[in-house]
């Protein structure tokens, strides 16, 4: 059983009338005989009960059991800390049988203290204290009691909490205990007292049971001073009969209440039922007047049908005009269709203007790029010419001096010629030593010259290419200071007002505004700039939209055409006509949008204003238009042609702040850049967020001039290298040129030695020399021959390059002139859509209006076609539909029931009452009498039912009571048997006393005796075989008992030890704890696998040995 039953112990019972069963109490209603009234037949029952334990309990005696420990319920283990002597103790206890011993004052009861109280009993029931409190070791401040239950098979909630519940209690001395129940991991389940009385119920533990956990001071009693009395209630409350006969009790007393309420009913229903007959016999009287009323009824009926008939009437005037309404409303529907197609046709004509636009902008791009590569052809071919030119002006000059040389060795030939004619003194071997030294040294400095003549030109081309260097940085630093001075005036003018912010959508704009605010609208003030309404959610779109959108941000918006014409007129007069005006009407519309999966331009922006949201919509198709980061997978999804998507934006990545335009459909599919805006951000920010940027601005372009002025810094000292290197090398040429000059000029002198020195021999060595010279003057005549000819071809590719070039400009030029057509086609296409747009608006007010009108009309149809539903609901109430004359109208019905009203008021009041307040008082009375009558049937239905359970409940009661009995009977007999002892338990449950009557077997021609008369031993061997007896009736999985054997000798200790033992294996699947303080294995009782010895440490003392006297 699973409810909370009642804690008590055994000396603060009830009387034992309680728990006896009188034959009132069996039959509440009616006489019927109790169990000891038919002494033959219950002597019988009890006969065969009997025969049937005692063929039980010898085939359980008899056959082997194999020892299973039960499922779940049983007690794993009990851990304590600072609980009362113990600062920290753990015992794990078998699931069979258990004995912990241990010396007098080492805790053993308070183990089982810890184990009742640690499954949610009070302090009071262990007898050991009077709080919670008082359990703490003293000196210590918190105690935990954790205690741990087997839950293996069919146990309770197995898959949370595993083959093992840890049920953990904590308290400290300020008062406040808490609960963990724990699974076998450790993980906290819960931390609530229900749980644990889930747990409680379903294992059956009944911790409140005092035979469940029989404590020391209980088991003393029990053992040695409890009476018959005290034995009949341990008795009941053990096997729970007590509990289930308090609920019985409870339904009983139930009854009587509910008695108690009909009684009170019966006099209410006669006080009723009088009201109910004088309201019947004053109905009666009233019956006189009926005529009267009758004709009031047919009135009525006539009354109610006429006004369905002018219901009716009225409701076909106003389908009529919901009619003409809704024909108007078709043709303006005709026309907006029109107006719709007009302005997709122009949206086409838009798109592929912008798309020629765009392509003849990329057209010209090959054109471009193919001009430049002309320019590097040009620029290449003109190098080679100038290098030719050089080249041609060395040659040329070789060739003189060789023609000087040349010349020179044949006047050297002449006058040889001349010299031989005198005689030869000799020192030309000497000069011959001298000229062949000097000519090395001439050979040396001419390798020199022409070293430092390289070096000079590879030093002039490096210093030239660093000068362009140098160039560009100085314009790039002026570019860059430049654009730092904007950044910072951009920063300042965040900083000043408001007016500056605002002139990023024109000069003149914060005079607009306030001209806007001072003006009368007709129907709201126009909203705008659109841009100060829009806000971008993510920024890396900020160039692309800002230019696809660029119209409409710094325009304006007006609710009524009325109100644009005046806009407009204000934008010309402030000279703000580069704002433009748009209008919108407010009519309804639905957004044609792609799956959530794109994201939109319209899902981009941030825009709480439905005319901006409807003018983005209607201008530049923001709904249809996704924006995917990455150009390639735009393309893929463009080539899957998603429904509700017209264009894509991507992102350039290899430029900043450009993208492309893909698009799809025939005609005008394809991908377009974007050129991204490079201006001030129009759309809606804070201004924090601007300032943020401004900031972050000024510090890049802060470390952009630092870079460029390092730049510019190191190519300056590179130009001062090259300089100074020049300069170097220039000195050194000039020197290597000078002694070259004067060896040459030393070679000279020795050649005129030598030819007044030598003889023939040296006129033919002047001969080689001029054919040498005449060799080396043809060799430059012949390079310069082809110098010439390679300077006329390149001077040909260059003429012909310069024709190209004027060919590709005037190309290049006929393109540009064929984009400004088309940017001009593009723009007149563009104001004819917002022409064909402004007349879809004035369609749309037109429509709105038709619109409210047959809204108007549908609301009154359906109105008057409710209230004609509702009075020929209520006209069939009253009767069928009669025949309905000329005259008959509202009006006149009501007039003539004025008239009968009258009559019937004056009979009224000479009855004393209406006719209608008699029958509304006859009718509630009679209401309530019949209303009281059903209750008191379903309250004696009620009461019939409650008697029929009692009886059957306590019928079941003294039968269950019987079962036990008899159980526990030969329980005992059995038991008792064990030591050739004939012993029997009287039950006299009307007196509420159990006896026990035991013959030792040396006395067995005795009578029985009480147990009083029996010694200590035999005494207390019997109370152990009545607690068998008793416990073999619980359903608990485990039975404690504290100190069993304080009163038996060591024969029946032995005994006894013997019989519980084998008891608890005859009691598949029970638990038993049994405590004492004598050591068992003394006994012949040893460790096996189903009985387990638990020893306690020895208790400190703290004492030290008496000195004893001498």
């Amino acid at each position: 059983m699973s409810a909370k039953r009642p804690r008590s112990k055994l000396q603060n019972g009830a009387p034992s009338e309680r728990h006896g069963v009188q034959d009132g109490d069996l039959q509440p209603h009616k006489k019927r005989k109790t169990v000891e009234d038919e002494s033959t037949d219950l002597d019988s029952e009890e006969e065969e009960m009997f025969f049937e334990q005692s063929q039980l309990l010898t085939a359980n005696s008899t056959a082997p059991k194999e020892s299973e420990p039960a499922d779940y319920g049983t007690i794993e283990l009990i851990r304590l800390e600072n609980f009362m002597c113990h600062p920290c103790l753990e015992m794990k206890f078998g699931p069979f049988m258990n004995f912990v011993v241990g010396q007098n004052g080492s805790g053993k009861s308070a183990v089982l203290t810890a184990l009742t109280l640690c499954l949610g009993a009070k302090a009071a029931v262990t007898n050991r204290g009077g709080n919670i409190k008082s359990f703490i070791k003293e000196g210590e401040h918190v105690a935990v009691v954790e205690v741990h239950l087997r839950n293996r098979g069919d146990g309770f909630k197995k898959d949370i909490y595993g083959e093992t519940i840890i049920v953990q209690r904590t308290f400290n001395r300020d008062g406040v205990n808490s609960y963990k129940i724990k699974a076998k991991s450790g993980k906290i389940v819960s931390s609530t007292k229900k749980e644990l009385s889930d747990i409680i119920d379903y294992m059956s533990l009944q911790v409140d049971n005092p035979m469940t956990v029989l404590s020391q001071d209980l088991a003393r009693q029990f053992l040695s001073n409890s009476t018959d009395e005290d034995k009949y209630k341990f008795f009941m409350k053990g096997v729970q009969l007590d509990d289930l006969y308090a609920l019985y009790q409870t339904m009983k007393s139930q009854q009587a209440v509910i008695d108690t309420v009909l009684e009170g009913k019966a006099e209410d229903i006669r006080e009723l039922k009088e009201d109910k007959e004088a309201a019947e016999k004053k109905f009666k009287l009233v019956k006189q007047t009926e005529d009267l009323r009758n004709s009031v009824q047919e009135l009525l009926l006539k009354h109610a049908w006429a006004q369905v008939s002018e219901s009716k009437t009225h409701l076909d005037a106003t389908r009529e005009q919901l009619h003409d309404s809704q024909k108007v409303k078709e043709g303006l529907d005709a026309e907006l269709e029109k107006a719709g197609a007009v302005i997709e046709s122009w949206d086409q004509r838009v798109s592929q203007a912008r798309a020629a636009v765009e392509s003849s902008s990329s057209s010209t791009n090959p054109l471009k790029d193919e001009q430049k590569e002309l320019e590097d052809r040009m620029n290449t071919n003109n190098s080679k010419l100038m290098r030719n030119q050089t080249d041609g002006r060395g040659v040329h000059g070789h060739m003189v001096k060789a023609r000087e040389k040349l010349e020179k060795a044949q006047r050297d030939v002449s006058t040889e010629k001349k010299r031989l004619a005198e005689a030869d003194n000799g020192k030309h071997a000497g000069l011959v030593e001298e000229k062949e030294r000097l000519e090395a040294e001439k050979s040396r400095l001419r390798l020199k010259v022409d070293n430092l003549e390289d070096s000079i030109k590879t030093e002039q081309a490096a210093n030239s290419e660093n000068k362009t260097k140098l160039e560009e940085c100085r314009n790039k630093v002026r570019e860059t200071e430049n654009n730092l001075r904007n950044a910072r005036g951009h920063l300042e003018q965040l900083t000043t007002n408001r007016s500056a912010n605002l002139s990023v959508y024109g000069r003149n704009i914060p005079k607009l505004l306030e001209e806007i605010d001072r003006t009368q609208w007709k129907a709201g003030k126009p909203i705008g700039p659109v841009g100060l309404f829009v806000k971008l959610k993510d920024r890396k779109w900020s160039t692309i939209i800002e230019r696809q959108l660029t119209r409409v941000l710094t325009g304006f918006i007006a609710l009524s055409l009325e109100d644009k014409d005046r806009l407009m007129s204000l934008t010309r007069a402030h000279s703000c006509g580069q704002n433009n005006v748009f209008y919108t009407s407010r009519i309804p519309f639905q957004l044609k949008e792609p799956p959530s999966e794109y994201l939109t331009v319209l899902r981009a922006l941030e825009i709480d204003n439905d005319d901006i949201r409807r003018t983005l919509v209607m201008m530049n198709q923001v709904e249809q238009t996704i924006l995917v980061e990455d150009h390639t997978e735009g393309r893929r999804i463009m080539e899957r042609s998603p429904d509700n998507v017209r264009f894509c934006y991507s992102i350039n990545k290899n430029t900043n702040g450009n993208g492309f335009n893909i698009k799809m459909g025939q005609g005008s599919g394809g991908v377009d850049p974007i050129v991204g805006w490079t201006g001030r951000p129009r759309m809606a920010t804070s201004i924090e967020e601007q300032t943020r940027l401004a900031e972050a601005d000024i510090a890049t372009k802060k470390i952009e001039l630092a870079e460029a002025r390092n730049k510019y810094a190191e190519l300056e000292n590179a130009n001062s290298t090259y300089k100074n290197n020049l300069a170097r090398l220039m000195g050194e040429k000039q020197k290597a040129s000078t002694d070259l000059q004067r060896v040459e000029d030393q070679i000279e002198d020795l050649d005129q030695k030598l030819e007044q020195d030598n003889s023939n021999r040296e006129l033919n060595r002047l001969e080689e020399v001029v054919t040498a010279q005449e060799e080396f003057y043809e060799q430059y005549a012949k390079q310069q021959e082809d110098n010439l000819a390679e300077r006329q071809r390149l001077t040909e590719v260059q003429t012909g390059l310069e024709i190209e070039m004027e060919a590709l400009n005037a190309k290049i030029n006929e393109f540009d002139s064929h984009s400004d057509r088309l940017q001009a086609a593009h723009n007149s296409a563009i104001q004819q859509r917002e022409q064909a747009v402004l007349t879809n608006a004035s369609i749309l007010e037109k429509l709105e209006q038709q619109n409210a009108e047959i809204l108007k009309f549908t609301a009154s149809v359906k109105e008057e076609e409710e209230n004609l539903k509702a009075l020929r609901i209520d006209a069939q109430r009253v009767g069928p539909m009669p025949e309905l004359e000329g005259n008959d109208t509202t009006t006149n019905i009501e007039a003539r029931l004025n008239q009968l009203d009258a009559e019937i008021k004056k009979k009224d009041a000479r009855i004393g009452a209406s006719t209608e307040k008699i029958a509304r008082d006859y009718g509630d009375k009679t209401e309530k009498y019949n209303a009281a009558r059903e209750e008191v049937v379903d309250l004696e239905k009620v009461h019939q039912a409650l008697q029929q359970a009692f009886e059957e409940r306590m019928e079941r009661w003294s039968y269950f009571r019987k079962y036990i009995s008899v159980q526990s009977r030969y329980q005992f007999r059995f038991l008792m048997s064990e030591r050739e002892f004939d012993g029997k338990l009287a039950f006299d449950h009307k007196r509420g006393v159990l006896q026990l009557r035991v013959q030792p077997s040396q006395q067995a021609t005795d009578t029985q005796r009480n147990a009083k008369t029996l010694s200590g031993g035999e005494k207390s061997f019997s109370q152990i075989c009545l607690l068998l007896a008793l416990w073999e009736a619980m359903g608990s999985p485990f039975r404690c008992l504290d100190e069993f054997d304080v009163f038996m000798d060591a024969v029946n200790r032995g005994v006894s030890m013997g019989l519980i033992i084998k008891a608890a294996r005859n009691s598949v699947g029970k638990q038993f704890i049994l405590i004492t303080p004598q050591d068992v294995s003394t006994k012949g009782i040893d460790e096996t696998a189903d009985v387990r010895i638990v020893r306690m440490p020895d208790p400190e003392r703290n004492q030290t040995r008496l000195q004893a006297r001498r």
